[in-house]
């Protein structure tokens, strides 16, 4: 290609080129037969302007075909290729994570929920994926059902405490609960507050909702602690908590609101008056469609308590409330119910003379292990000549173990009581759907009492989560609890969202056609999420970013799972009396036939049992 300007040309001129020669086999012969043939040679131009010959290529393709490659190889090497590469690349992973990768974490129907253990230790095969159910509870319903919008309703309504201040907060929860199930239900709004709600607030929530809306005021000695507390003493605990990085330790707000619903918002009129309540939070949002009333449903099978999250509490915020617990039990001879297994670790596996010993330690192999080196060690001690090749002759085991009992100091178990301790297991209590009069009978009223006089609400920061917990095992068996693990539902950071059922998934169908638009923009605007095996949800869509709470090893839901199972047994206490004198026999014959000291013997005894 010529240019008229003068400036330095192209290294290839294209312009000079036969492309008819350079295509055809005979002009390839041809200009290989002489040397320096014109067609050969391109002219360029050197820095001066002079034309300089240049050897051209022997091209066989179109000289388009060259520019692409040229082209493309720049391309290759420009940051715009891998940046566009890595982009698709992650596309494709997220559409082979959400639509295909979940069916790898599915696990088979016949997994059996007494036994946990088995099926956790491989990582694919996850909680989410199980089939939880059994004769003592599973979900009311699999999938969708076609709502009954004329039949019966309960006497129950939606408590929600909140600030005028959070009027966006619970219109983001009221918009959730409408879309999801009260516009096929209708439950009547109770909103608490201890001040005075605003006219604002009253007109603004009553738009979003087809149900009647009840505003009730929380007279001052529900809300504020007692006036004989000495406040330098209560700011002091309270301050020291926040010094101590205790979650909302330092928040007198916060205090006030565990102090309320632990001991007042079910005796509030508005509550009181009727036979059941769902809690909801300001701020927080549902998944799946529930099509079903859980309060019908609930009384149908006799269940007085819904939960949708079994989680661990954080130690420091609750050091003293077990103690005051078991106090109250005791003083008050309390037979506590079955449910009380789910949220304690004791000793109480084990009976014998030494049974102290063996506090603590789980798992019949592990008190073999124990009762074994107990014996091993008592022998190293009461022989009087220990030589060189004596001692060569035990195991390092046993001497390890023996170095560490020397050197290691006695446990201090601050909350154990009566060989009990608190697992710090505990039902979420921002979602709960129960009933009124649990709160309200005489012995949970006598627990708050108790634990109002220890101090316990300023002086720690006991939440109402493990508190209604505690209460509700004293007072409930396991067959009137039910987990509401069809229904998804998040609060602050945390939550739990199923699989969708793969039977019964109807086609959404609005009530009302402004409380069942979407609520949630462009993400509610997918379609639901396919069905999984085991799965129980209704036309559930979930967050890609959210962690499902079963799945996080702070949930308890895998004890609720093995404590409801149909072949679950409560354990006998092992024998130690028993014991002591088998492995006795058995170390005396080991020796007796050339053994040593600190030889395994329990693997034996464990394998012949099995």
């Amino acid at each position: 290609m010529s240019r008229t300007d003068g400036s330095p040309r192209s290294r290839l001129n294209y312009a000079s080129f036969n492309h008819a020669q350079l295509l055809s086999p005979e002009s390839d012969k041809a200009s290989s037969s002489e040397e320096d043939s014109d067609d050969d040679y391109a002219y360029g131009y050197d820095s001066d302007g002079n034309p300089q010959p240049m050897r051209t290529l022997k091209i066989k393709k179109n000289r388009f075909s060259v520019l692409k490659k040229l082209r493309l190889r720049s391309f290759r090497k420009s940051k715009r290729f891998w940046v566009y590469t890595i982009f698709a690349l992650f596309i494709i992973y997220e559409i082979f994570r959400l639509y295909v990768g979940s069916e790898y974490i599915v696990l088979p129907e016949d997994v059996e929920l007494d036994r946990p253990n088995e099926f956790l230790r491989n990582k694919k095969q996850l909680v989410s994926g199980l089939n939880i159910k059994s004769s003592i509870d599973e979900p009311f319903q699999f999938g969708c059902g076609i709502p009954d919008t004329k039949a019966p309703r309960a006497s129950a309504a939606f408590v929600m405490l909140a600030r005028n201040s959070e009027i966006e907060d619970v219109i983001k929860s009221m918009k959730s609960l409408e879309r999801h199930f009260n516009q096929w239900y209708n439950y009547p709004w109770v909103f608490l507050n201890e001040q005075p709600f605003t006219d604002d607030f009253k007109e603004t929530v009553a738009k979003y909702t087809n149900s009647q809306v009840e505003f009730g005021f929380i007279e001052p000695e529900q809300w504020e602690f007692d006036k004989l507390i000495d406040r330098g003493e209560f700011y002091e605990f309270i301050e020291s908590q926040g010094d101590r990085t205790i979650m909302y330790g330092n928040l007198e707000s916060y205090h006030k609101m565990c102090r309320f619903y632990s001991g007042f918002f079910y005796k509030h009129e508005l509550v009181k008056k009727r036979d059941w309540y769902w809690r909801v939070e300001p701020d927080v949002e549902f998944f799946c469609d529930l099509t079903y009333d859980p309060f019908i449903e609930m009384e149908k099978r006799n269940k007085k308590y819904g939960f949708n999250v079994l989680i661990d509490e954080l130690y420091y915020t609750i050091p003293g409330l077990f103690k005051e617990t078991r106090a109250y039990i005791r003083n008050k001879g309390i037979k506590v119910k079955d449910t009380w297994e789910l949220f304690i670790d004791d000793s109480k596996h084990v009976k014998g003379k030494h049974e102290q010993d063996y506090d603590g330690i789980r798992g019949f192999k592990r008190i073999l292990r124990r009762i074994e080196s107990n014996i091993y060690i008592k022998r190293i001690i009461q022989t009087k000549k220990k030589s060189d090749q004596w001692l060569n002759k035990l195991s390092p085991q046993i001497l390890e173990e023996l170095f560490d009992r020397v050197t290691d100091r006695p446990g201090i178990n601050l909350d154990r009581f009566d060989r009990e301790e608190y697992n710090l297991c505990h039902f979420w209590s921002n979602f709960e759907i129960a009933r009124t009069d649990l709160f309200n009978s005489k012995t949970y009223e006598e627990y708050f009492k108790h634990l109002e006089k220890s101090g316990g609400f300023y002086k720690e920061r006991w939440g109402d989560a493990p508190i209604h917990s505690l209460g509700v095992a004293m007072l409930l068996s396991k067959e009137e609890i039910h987990y509401f693990r069809d229904i998804g539902y998040k609060h602050s950071t945390l939550g739990h969202c199923p699989n969708n059922s793969p039977s019964n998934q109807l086609k959404y169908e609005a009530q009302d056609p402004i409380l069942g638009k979407d609520e949630f923009g462009i993400f509610s605007k997918r379609t639901p999420d396919k069905p999984i095996k085991n799965g129980v949800g209704c036309r559930c869509r979930c967050p890609l970013n959210m962690k499902e709470i079963e799945n996080l090893g702070s949930s308890c839901i895998k004890n609720w799972a093995k404590f409801t199972g149909d072949n679950y047994r409560q354990k006998q206490p092992l024998d130690l009396d028993y014991w002591e004198k088998e492995m006795e026999r058995k170390i005396n014959k080991n020796l007796a036939t050339g053994g040593n000291i600190g030889d395994n013997l329990v693997d034996d005894i464990v394998n012949n049992l099995e």
